[in-house]
């Protein structure tokens, strides 16, 4: 995000924050002060010093047959990336995932807490759907009526946690709403952000259902303006009715192209970005190109080891050797060696390295890799080793099982190196192979890897929890509303879920994503909103 768009939004949210009240004896802090270490790399460029004008290649793996992202059929990676220039969010996203207010949509915002959340939107007037149409206060309580299951025949994708919200209506004009939410609810912005939808395109099932474009659906800088079906390719052109600042591109040009062929695709100057992700012989297909080079964030994404609960791993003295047995640091170098960037170990079962609150809490409770202590661990435990160097007790054998998905080749590398480092402390580690990564989570076995997507608001989807200590905590962090009051207790909780050792989190992935030079404002952004508005050629 540009400089001076990073300005706006921050005065903004310094608006919001200060009209937030909370209960009498514990006044809020009247600013987020939490930081995070989010760096993102997009070549972030003054708008006004690109060029006007341009296009930009993009690549899809296939047309979409649904254009509603919130129906159950339209939630892929294709439509997310077509609708992306096509609209404008209430609230956009930093790299570590803060959500402050969008300008192109809100004029202000106010949030209180007394009693119960409340948020005021002030709409700005000039907003327009594609058709000319105003966006209005009607819009968002038709949103709501879809989105939390309340408009008969309706089932969206996902909530969005709009089944929080217990109101929607206009405060005194068209455009102004206010959004009332069931008691204190400190992630209030996650229902908001991603935007509104048109009232009379989500008054029933039928008209929920969007099998083709229409531009009066949409609000943003960019509209379709040809869909080939046959060629495969989409075409976007400024929008007529935007009210913003005018993009710097002419046109978006999306392709469809299979994984096989687009490193070629990108190699031979066909598309002007390609993401890469932690896929090592992509990267290496697309590095040779010329004019063009690779950018690196830390994606949203980690990887762990899910931990089943029954047999040995029923006790905490063998998990927490396992993970003192973990040298989590050489998994991630040999996983992602041949990417640039160095790789975050993730210690922190919440959050992520580069977001608000992380705690490395391998520090913090003395968790980390330590091969002798999780050898002193286990002989504690009551398991020792017998001749053929393995560990047992009373007549078992300290064998576990990990599944190993066809479709994951991270898992197999993760499989020999923890074989080597659990087998060096005596426990036996067998693979057992499944089709995909749905199999290996249905299987039967102690340890399933998997790669876990951590969403901007993760504190706002906390698992439920049996033990008392647990829950209590869970309790305090899904409801407080002082920021840092809330990153506080949010490390507590995350303390005892590391020394409970459900999950070993390994690293944080890397965001990689091929870039011509000279484009500039898209990238590797971790969480961050693209300004499809501000992409543009450098001259």
């Amino acid at each position: 995000m540009p400089p001076w768009r990073v300005a706006v939004a921050g005065a903004l949210l310094a608006a919001v924050f200060a009209g937030c009240s909370g209960e009498p004896d514990a006044p809020p802090t009247p600013e987020p002060t939490v930081t995070a270490d989010a760096p993102a790399d997009i070549n972030a460029t003054a708008r006004e010093t690109l060029s006007d004008g341009g296009t930009l290649r993009l690549r899809l793996r296939d047309i979409p047959a649904q254009w509603n992202p919130d129906h159950p059929d339209g939630a892929t990676a294709d439509l997310r990336a077509l609708t992306g220039p096509l609209t404008s969010p209430t609230f956009v996203l930093d790299a570590a995932g803060r959500a402050t207010p969008n300008p192109d949509v809100l004029a202000s915002a106010e949030v209180s807490h007394a009693g119960h959340t409340r948020v005021t939107l002030h709409l700005n007037p000039a907003a327009r759907w594609g058709d000319g149409a105003p966006v209005t206060a009607e819009d968002w309580i038709a949103t709501w009526h879809a989105l939390s299951g309340r408009t008969p025949g309706v089932t969206p994708s996902a909530t969005r946690r709009w089944a929080d919200v217990t109101a929607v209506a206009e405060g005194g004009d068209s455009h102004t709403v206010v959004v009332d939410f069931d008691g204190h609810v400190p992630d209030w912005a996650e229902p908001l952000a991603p935007g509104v939808l048109r009232a009379a395109t989500v008054t029933d099932a039928e008209a929920f259902a969007w099998s083709s474009f229409d531009p009066a659906r949409h609000a943003g800088p960019f509209t379709i303006t040809h869909v080939d079906a046959h060629q495969g390719v989409v075409t976007l052109e400024r929008n007529p009715q935007w009210w913003g600042d005018a993009p710097r591109l002419t046109r978006i040009v999306f392709r469809t192209l299979g994984d096989a062929v687009a490193p070629a695709a990108f190699r031979n100057n066909e598309l002007d970005l390609l993401d890469v992700g932690a896929d090592e012989a992509v990267g290496e297909k697309v590095r040779g190109a010329t004019d063009a080079t690779v950018r690196q964030a830390p994606a949203p994404t980690g990887r762990l080891l899910r931990l089943d609960r029954d047999g040995p791993l029923g006790e905490a003295a063998v998990r927490r050797a396992l993970l003192l047995g973990t040298d989590r640091d050489a998994l991630a170098r040999t996983e992602v060696s041949g990417l640039a960037a160095p790789v975050r170990v993730w210690s922190d079962p919440l959050l992520l390295p580069n977001q608000p609150g992380y705690a490395d809490q391998a520090l913090a409770t003395g968790l980390g890799w330590d091969a002798e202590r999780a050898r002193a661990e286990l002989a504690a435990a009551g398991w020792t080793l017998t001749g053929a160097g393995g560990l047992a007790r009373d007549g078992d054998v300290l064998a576990l099982t990990m599944a190993v998905p066809a479709d994951d080749p991270g898992a197999a590398t993760e499989f020999e190196l923890l074989a080597e480092q659990w087998g060096a402390l005596g426990v036996r580690l067998e693979a057992v192979e499944t089709a995909d990564a749905a199999a290996a989570a249905a299987a039967d076995v102690d340890i399933v890897p998997v790669e876990h997507t951590v969403g901007a608001f993760p504190l706002a989807h906390l698992p439920a929890a049996a033990d008392p200590a647990l829950a209590e905590h869970v309790v305090k962090v899904a409801s407080e509303t002082d920021v840092v009051r809330r990153v506080d207790q949010a490390n507590q909780l995350s303390r005892l879920l590391w020394e409970d050792v459900a999950t070993i989190p390994l690293y944080q992935e890397p965001q990689v994503v091929a870039v011509r030079n000279r484009l500039a404002n898209v990238g590797a952004g971790g969480f961050a909103t693209t300004a499809w508005e501000d992409v543009g050629w450098q001259s």
